[in-house]
Protein backbone atom coordinates (compact mmCIF):
# COMPACT_ATOMS: atom_id res chain seq x y z
CA UNK A 1 0.00 0.00 0.00
CA UNK A 2 1.11 3.47 -1.06
CA UNK A 3 2.54 5.52 1.83
CA UNK A 4 0.32 9.28 2.40
CA UNK A 5 2.20 11.02 4.87
CA UNK A 6 0.55 14.11 6.53
CA UNK A 7 3.17 16.73 8.68
CA UNK A 8 1.28 19.14 11.08
CA UNK A 9 3.18 21.75 11.69
CA UNK A 10 5.39 23.74 9.03
CA UNK A 11 8.17 25.27 11.55
CA UNK A 12 11.66 23.76 11.62
CA UNK A 13 11.08 19.86 12.33
CA UNK A 14 8.15 19.85 9.85
CA UNK A 15 9.70 21.82 6.78
CA UNK A 16 12.83 19.52 7.68
CA UNK A 17 11.17 16.45 7.61
CA UNK A 18 8.76 17.43 4.16
CA UNK A 19 11.93 18.27 2.48
CA UNK A 20 13.55 15.35 3.26
CA UNK A 21 10.95 12.94 2.27
CA UNK A 22 10.65 14.94 -1.07
CA UNK A 23 13.87 14.87 -2.10
CA UNK A 24 13.71 10.64 -1.53
CA UNK A 25 10.39 10.97 -3.84
CA UNK A 26 8.24 10.40 -1.06
CA UNK A 27 4.98 13.05 -1.49
CA UNK A 28 3.86 14.63 1.67
CA UNK A 29 1.36 17.11 2.87
CA UNK A 30 1.95 20.13 5.21
CA UNK A 31 -0.35 21.34 7.16
CA UNK A 32 -0.41 24.63 8.91
CA UNK A 33 -1.95 28.10 8.61
CA UNK A 34 1.13 29.76 7.63
CA UNK A 35 2.45 26.66 5.42
CA UNK A 36 4.54 27.99 2.82
CA UNK A 37 5.48 31.40 5.13
CA UNK A 38 8.01 29.52 8.01
CA UNK A 39 10.91 30.64 9.73
CA UNK A 40 13.57 29.45 11.86
CA UNK A 41 12.25 30.68 15.37
CA UNK A 42 15.07 30.66 17.70
CA UNK A 43 17.81 33.55 16.42
CA UNK A 44 14.72 35.50 16.64
CA UNK A 45 15.86 36.99 20.10
CA UNK A 46 19.40 37.28 19.33
CA UNK A 47 19.50 40.06 16.86
CA UNK A 48 16.21 42.29 17.21
CA UNK A 49 18.74 45.34 18.04
CA UNK A 50 21.20 44.92 15.17
CA UNK A 51 21.35 44.10 11.92
CA UNK A 52 24.52 41.24 12.38
CA UNK A 53 23.04 37.86 11.48
CA UNK A 54 19.76 38.22 11.13
CA UNK A 55 17.72 35.31 9.53
CA UNK A 56 14.97 36.00 6.99
CA UNK A 57 12.19 33.79 6.70
CA UNK A 58 12.96 30.29 5.55
CA UNK A 59 11.23 28.99 2.90
CA UNK A 60 9.68 25.59 1.92
CA UNK A 61 8.75 25.58 -1.71
CA UNK A 62 5.88 23.76 -2.70
CA UNK A 63 6.36 21.02 -5.54
CA UNK A 64 5.32 18.08 -7.13
CA UNK A 65 5.79 15.85 -4.39
CA UNK A 66 5.43 19.21 -1.16
CA UNK A 67 1.38 19.86 -0.59
CA UNK A 68 0.64 22.79 1.18
CA UNK A 69 -2.62 23.04 2.97
CA UNK A 70 -2.58 26.81 4.82
CA UNK A 71 -5.27 25.46 7.78
CA UNK A 72 -5.40 24.32 11.09
CA UNK A 73 -5.56 20.92 12.46
CA UNK A 74 -8.24 20.22 15.01
CA UNK A 75 -7.70 16.79 15.78
CA UNK A 76 -6.83 12.82 14.80
CA UNK A 77 -9.06 10.05 14.47
CA UNK A 78 -7.67 6.90 13.89
CA UNK A 79 -8.74 3.84 12.01
CA UNK A 80 -10.30 1.35 14.38
CA UNK A 81 -7.80 -1.28 12.61
CA UNK A 82 -4.45 0.10 11.36
CA UNK A 83 -2.79 -2.62 9.15
CA UNK A 84 -0.63 -2.48 6.22
CA UNK A 85 -4.03 -2.34 4.08
CA UNK A 86 -5.49 0.51 5.73
CA UNK A 87 -5.51 3.89 6.65
CA UNK A 88 -4.43 4.88 9.97
CA UNK A 89 -6.27 7.82 10.22
CA UNK A 90 -7.76 11.06 9.34
CA UNK A 91 -6.43 14.97 10.35
CA UNK A 92 -10.11 17.35 10.69
CA UNK A 93 -9.36 20.26 9.82
CA UNK A 94 -10.53 23.79 11.37
CA UNK A 95 -12.49 24.42 7.38
CA UNK A 96 -14.37 21.03 8.13
CA UNK A 97 -12.10 19.10 5.22
CA UNK A 98 -10.33 15.97 6.40
CA UNK A 99 -7.26 14.06 5.16
CA UNK A 100 -6.39 10.68 5.63
CA UNK A 101 -3.18 9.73 6.38
CA UNK A 102 -1.01 6.16 6.74
CA UNK A 103 1.79 7.77 8.42
CA UNK A 104 1.40 11.62 10.29
CA UNK A 105 4.14 13.26 12.06
CA UNK A 106 3.34 15.79 14.97
CA UNK A 107 5.31 18.64 14.44
CA UNK A 108 3.45 21.66 15.98
CA UNK A 109 5.96 22.85 18.12
CA UNK A 110 5.60 25.68 20.56
CA UNK A 111 3.75 28.79 21.61
CA UNK A 112 4.23 31.02 24.06
CA UNK A 113 3.02 31.76 27.54
CA UNK A 114 1.96 35.48 27.10
CA UNK A 115 1.25 37.06 30.88
CA UNK A 116 -0.74 40.48 31.35
CA UNK A 117 2.19 43.31 32.24
CA UNK A 118 -0.70 45.34 33.32
CA UNK A 119 1.55 48.93 33.33
CA UNK A 120 2.92 47.21 29.50
CA UNK A 121 -0.57 46.80 27.39
CA UNK A 122 1.80 46.20 24.79
CA UNK A 123 4.82 43.74 25.68
CA UNK A 124 4.89 40.42 24.08
CA UNK A 125 7.34 37.59 23.58
CA UNK A 126 9.83 37.34 20.43
CA UNK A 127 8.22 33.40 19.61
CA UNK A 128 6.94 34.41 15.61
CA UNK A 129 8.77 36.12 12.97
CA UNK A 130 5.54 39.16 13.11
CA UNK A 131 6.60 39.76 16.50
CA UNK A 132 9.95 40.34 15.54
CA UNK A 133 9.57 41.88 12.56
CA UNK A 134 7.31 44.68 15.17
CA UNK A 135 9.87 45.09 17.40
CA UNK A 136 12.61 45.86 14.99
CA UNK A 137 10.30 48.19 13.58
CA UNK A 138 9.50 49.85 16.88
CA UNK A 139 13.56 50.06 17.31
CA UNK A 140 14.04 50.85 13.73
CA UNK A 141 11.37 54.16 14.59
CA UNK A 142 12.72 55.21 17.82
CA UNK A 143 15.06 58.54 18.03
CA UNK A 144 17.29 57.73 20.39
CA UNK A 145 18.27 54.58 23.04
CA UNK A 146 15.47 52.53 24.14
CA UNK A 147 14.77 51.25 27.75
CA UNK A 148 13.21 47.72 27.25
CA UNK A 149 12.03 45.60 30.28
CA UNK A 150 12.32 41.93 29.39
CA UNK A 151 10.15 39.62 32.33
CA UNK A 152 12.02 36.32 32.29
CA UNK A 153 15.91 34.99 32.39
CA UNK A 154 15.38 32.51 30.36
CA UNK A 155 17.71 31.82 27.42
CA UNK A 156 15.29 34.08 25.32
CA UNK A 157 14.75 36.69 27.46
CA UNK A 158 18.83 36.90 28.05
CA UNK A 159 19.34 37.02 24.26
CA UNK A 160 16.54 40.19 24.04
CA UNK A 161 18.67 42.18 26.83
CA UNK A 162 21.89 41.65 26.40
CA UNK A 163 21.37 42.40 22.64
CA UNK A 164 19.83 45.27 23.20
CA UNK A 165 22.63 46.39 26.00
CA UNK A 166 25.08 45.49 23.14
CA UNK A 167 23.20 47.88 20.57
CA UNK A 168 23.74 51.01 23.01
CA UNK A 169 19.92 50.39 24.65
CA UNK A 170 19.35 49.95 28.07
CA UNK A 171 18.11 46.81 29.37
CA UNK A 172 16.00 45.31 32.79
CA UNK A 173 15.59 41.74 33.42
CA UNK A 174 13.32 40.99 35.93
CA UNK A 175 13.99 37.91 37.58
CA UNK A 176 11.06 35.71 39.46
CA UNK A 177 14.23 34.25 41.72
CA UNK A 178 17.57 35.97 42.45
CA UNK A 179 19.66 34.89 38.92
CA UNK A 180 19.13 34.56 35.33
CA UNK A 181 19.20 30.82 33.69
CA UNK A 182 18.37 28.85 36.68
CA UNK A 183 16.31 26.20 34.72
CA UNK A 184 18.97 26.23 31.52
CA UNK A 185 22.36 25.84 33.03
CA UNK A 186 24.58 24.51 35.86
CA UNK A 187 25.35 26.76 38.62
CA UNK A 188 29.04 27.90 37.40
CA UNK A 189 27.73 28.97 33.85
CA UNK A 190 24.98 30.72 34.80
CA UNK A 191 26.60 32.58 37.42
CA UNK A 192 29.36 33.81 35.40
CA UNK A 193 27.08 34.75 32.73
CA UNK A 194 25.01 36.72 35.71
CA UNK A 195 28.71 38.36 36.17
CA UNK A 196 29.46 39.11 32.94
CA UNK A 197 25.82 40.81 32.00
CA UNK A 198 25.97 43.24 35.32
CA UNK A 199 29.28 44.19 33.77
CA UNK A 200 28.08 45.03 30.57
CA UNK A 201 25.27 47.08 32.04
CA UNK A 202 22.18 44.68 32.17
CA UNK A 203 19.76 45.74 35.18
CA UNK A 204 18.40 42.75 37.38
CA UNK A 205 15.62 43.44 39.56
CA UNK A 206 15.21 40.21 42.05
CA UNK A 207 12.16 38.13 43.45
CA UNK A 208 9.81 39.92 40.96
CA UNK A 209 6.53 37.60 41.94
CA UNK A 210 3.96 39.02 39.99
CA UNK A 211 3.70 41.04 36.79
CA UNK A 212 1.94 43.75 38.89
CA UNK A 213 5.28 44.65 40.76
CA UNK A 214 6.51 45.98 37.61
CA UNK A 215 6.59 50.22 37.45
CA UNK A 216 4.76 51.42 35.01
CA UNK A 217 5.95 54.28 32.59
CA UNK A 218 9.66 53.27 32.97
CA UNK A 219 10.38 51.19 29.79
CA UNK A 220 9.79 52.04 26.17
CA UNK A 221 9.48 48.94 25.01
CA UNK A 222 8.76 45.46 26.94
CA UNK A 223 9.71 41.97 25.66
CA UNK A 224 8.09 38.84 27.91
CA UNK A 225 9.71 35.69 27.77
CA UNK A 226 8.36 32.87 30.83
CA UNK A 227 8.11 29.76 29.00
CA UNK A 228 6.28 28.21 26.40
CA UNK A 229 4.10 24.86 25.88
CA UNK A 230 3.94 22.57 23.03
CA UNK A 231 0.95 23.07 21.01
CA UNK A 232 -1.15 20.43 21.17
CA UNK A 233 -4.00 18.72 19.21
CA UNK A 234 -5.81 15.99 20.21
CA UNK A 235 -5.60 11.96 18.79
CA UNK A 236 -9.18 10.28 19.14
CA UNK A 237 -10.39 12.46 22.23
CA UNK A 238 -6.80 12.71 24.27
CA UNK A 239 -4.52 15.86 24.81
CA UNK A 240 -1.53 15.14 26.93
CA UNK A 241 -0.77 16.96 29.88
CA UNK A 242 2.80 17.93 28.74
CA UNK A 243 3.65 16.79 25.05
CA UNK A 244 3.23 14.06 23.42
CA UNK A 245 5.56 10.95 25.24
CA UNK A 246 7.54 9.14 22.10
CA UNK A 247 10.24 6.25 22.56
CA UNK A 248 13.41 6.29 21.04
CA UNK A 249 12.55 6.16 17.51
CA UNK A 250 9.81 9.52 18.28
CA UNK A 251 6.68 7.04 17.85
CA UNK A 252 3.68 8.05 19.86
CA UNK A 253 1.35 5.60 21.42
CA UNK A 254 -0.85 5.99 18.51
CA UNK A 255 -0.36 3.70 15.91
CA UNK A 256 0.99 5.28 12.22
CA UNK A 257 1.71 8.75 14.56
CA UNK A 258 5.31 10.08 15.25
CA UNK A 259 6.20 13.83 16.87
CA UNK A 260 9.29 15.70 16.40
CA UNK A 261 10.50 19.01 17.84
CA UNK A 262 9.04 20.90 20.49
CA UNK A 263 6.19 18.94 21.05
CA UNK A 264 7.78 15.72 21.91
CA UNK A 265 9.05 14.41 25.21
CA UNK A 266 10.92 11.26 24.56
CA UNK A 267 10.41 8.76 27.02
CA UNK A 268 12.76 5.89 26.45
CA UNK A 269 16.46 5.61 25.08
CA UNK A 270 19.99 7.70 25.66
CA UNK A 271 17.95 11.09 25.82
CA UNK A 272 15.08 10.38 27.45
CA UNK A 273 14.06 13.66 29.39
CA UNK A 274 11.11 14.72 31.71
CA UNK A 275 10.66 17.94 29.10
CA UNK A 276 11.24 18.16 25.29
CA UNK A 277 13.89 19.17 24.11
CA UNK A 278 13.27 22.60 22.90
CA UNK A 279 15.93 23.66 20.56
CA UNK A 280 16.72 24.16 16.98
CA UNK A 281 19.42 21.21 16.30
CA UNK A 282 16.67 18.79 17.97
CA UNK A 283 14.43 19.74 16.12
CA UNK A 284 15.78 19.66 12.46
CA UNK A 285 17.61 16.08 13.45
CA UNK A 286 14.36 15.23 14.41
CA UNK A 287 12.93 16.10 11.04
CA UNK A 288 16.15 14.20 9.30
CA UNK A 289 15.64 11.03 11.64
CA UNK A 290 12.41 10.58 10.86
CA UNK A 291 12.16 11.51 7.32
CA UNK A 292 14.90 8.44 6.38
CA UNK A 293 12.79 6.23 8.98
CA UNK A 294 9.74 6.83 7.20
CA UNK A 295 10.98 6.69 3.70
CA UNK A 296 12.61 3.13 4.64
CA UNK A 297 11.18 -0.06 3.76
CA UNK A 298 11.59 -1.68 6.64
CA UNK A 299 8.02 -0.73 8.05
CA UNK A 300 10.39 1.65 10.58
CA UNK A 301 12.32 -0.97 12.12
CA UNK A 302 14.73 1.05 12.08
CA UNK A 303 17.53 1.93 14.38
CA UNK A 304 16.76 4.62 17.15
CA UNK A 305 17.39 8.43 16.97
CA UNK A 306 20.69 8.69 18.05
CA UNK A 307 22.10 12.12 17.44
CA UNK A 308 23.80 13.88 19.88
CA UNK A 309 21.53 16.89 21.11
CA UNK A 310 23.06 20.21 21.38
CA UNK A 311 22.02 23.70 22.30
CA UNK A 312 23.53 27.49 21.44
CA UNK A 313 22.58 30.40 23.11
CA UNK A 314 24.44 33.98 21.89
CA UNK A 315 24.00 36.58 24.54
CA UNK A 316 25.59 39.87 23.56
CA UNK A 317 29.04 39.19 23.13
CA UNK A 318 28.73 36.06 25.38
CA UNK A 319 28.25 32.33 23.51
CA UNK A 320 27.40 29.51 25.47
CA UNK A 321 26.54 25.81 24.38
CA UNK A 322 25.56 22.73 25.55
CA UNK A 323 25.77 18.84 24.65
CA UNK A 324 24.40 15.64 25.48
CA UNK A 325 22.68 15.52 28.88
CA UNK A 326 23.34 18.75 31.31
CA UNK A 327 21.40 19.67 34.23
CA UNK A 328 21.32 22.87 35.81
CA UNK A 329 20.91 21.00 39.58
CA UNK A 330 23.97 18.68 38.22
CA UNK A 331 26.70 18.29 41.66
CA UNK A 332 28.53 15.52 39.57
CA UNK A 333 30.47 17.77 37.34
CA UNK A 334 34.55 19.05 36.71
CA UNK A 335 35.24 22.19 35.14
CA UNK A 336 38.25 23.11 33.02
CA UNK A 337 39.55 26.60 32.03
CA UNK A 338 41.58 27.45 29.34
CA UNK A 339 44.57 28.85 29.77
CA UNK A 340 43.55 32.52 30.31
CA UNK A 341 41.08 31.48 32.62
CA UNK A 342 38.32 32.91 30.57
CA UNK A 343 36.86 30.45 28.50
CA UNK A 344 35.68 26.87 30.39
CA UNK A 345 34.17 23.47 30.32
CA UNK A 346 32.31 21.93 32.50
CA UNK A 347 31.96 18.08 31.94
CA UNK A 348 29.00 16.11 33.33
CA UNK A 349 29.43 12.59 34.39
CA UNK A 350 26.60 9.77 35.08
CA UNK A 351 28.28 9.29 38.65
CA UNK A 352 31.10 10.47 41.32
CA UNK A 353 33.53 7.53 40.48
CA UNK A 354 36.40 7.54 38.74
CA UNK A 355 35.23 5.56 35.80
CA UNK A 356 32.24 7.21 35.54
CA UNK A 357 31.41 8.77 32.14
CA UNK A 358 30.91 11.73 30.40
CA UNK A 359 27.18 12.27 29.30
CA UNK A 360 27.03 16.17 28.83
CA UNK A 361 29.34 19.12 28.17
CA UNK A 362 28.66 22.84 28.78
CA UNK A 363 30.86 25.76 27.00
CA UNK A 364 31.20 29.15 27.62
CA UNK A 365 32.97 31.51 24.97
CA UNK A 366 34.92 28.61 23.52
CA UNK A 367 33.58 27.09 20.37
CA UNK A 368 36.19 24.82 19.16
CA UNK A 369 35.98 22.81 22.60
CA UNK A 370 31.78 22.97 21.68
CA UNK A 371 33.11 21.36 18.41
CA UNK A 372 34.89 18.67 20.00
CA UNK A 373 32.25 18.27 22.96
CA UNK A 374 29.78 16.71 20.56
CA UNK A 375 32.65 14.64 18.82
CA UNK A 376 33.25 13.14 21.70
CA UNK A 377 30.25 12.69 22.96
CA UNK A 378 29.01 11.12 19.36
CA UNK A 379 31.88 8.73 19.60
CA UNK A 380 32.71 5.35 20.65
CA UNK A 381 35.69 6.30 23.00
CA UNK A 382 33.88 8.47 25.69
CA UNK A 383 36.23 9.63 28.37
CA UNK A 384 35.93 8.73 31.88
CA UNK A 385 36.11 10.90 35.20
CA UNK A 386 39.56 10.37 35.79
CA UNK A 387 40.45 11.07 32.56
CA UNK A 388 38.74 14.30 32.14
CA UNK A 389 40.25 15.16 36.10
CA UNK A 390 43.53 14.52 34.60
CA UNK A 391 45.88 18.13 34.09
CA UNK A 392 47.54 16.38 31.11
CA UNK A 393 44.84 15.23 29.33
CA UNK A 394 43.99 16.50 26.34
CA UNK A 395 40.17 16.89 25.41
CA UNK A 396 40.42 18.10 21.69
CA UNK A 397 42.70 15.59 20.44
CA UNK A 398 40.81 13.32 22.36
CA UNK A 399 37.81 13.89 20.09
CA UNK A 400 39.66 13.23 16.99
CA UNK A 401 40.30 10.06 18.09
Amino acid sequence: MAKTIVIIGAGLAGTTAARELSERGQAVTLVDPAAGETSERPPLSKHLFDDSRYHLPFHLEASDLITFVRDKATEITLAEVADQSQQAGTVHLASGETLDFTHCILATGMEANRPEIPGYPDALPVYNLTEAEWIRKFVAESEGPLNVGVLGSGYLGMEVATSAVAAGHEATVYLRGDEPLRKQLSAHVRTALFEKHKDAGVKFVAHTSSPDDIPADTHNLFVTSVGARPALIPIDGVRPAVAWEVNEKLATSHAGVWAAGDCALITDGAFALDHPWACEPVAESHGKYLAELLSSDDGGTGEPWSDIPWHWSFQGPEKVFTAGLTSPDATDTLIRHDPSGKKFQVFHFDGSAPDAQLVGVETLNWPPLQAAARRVLAGNNIPTRAQIEDPDFDFKAHSRL
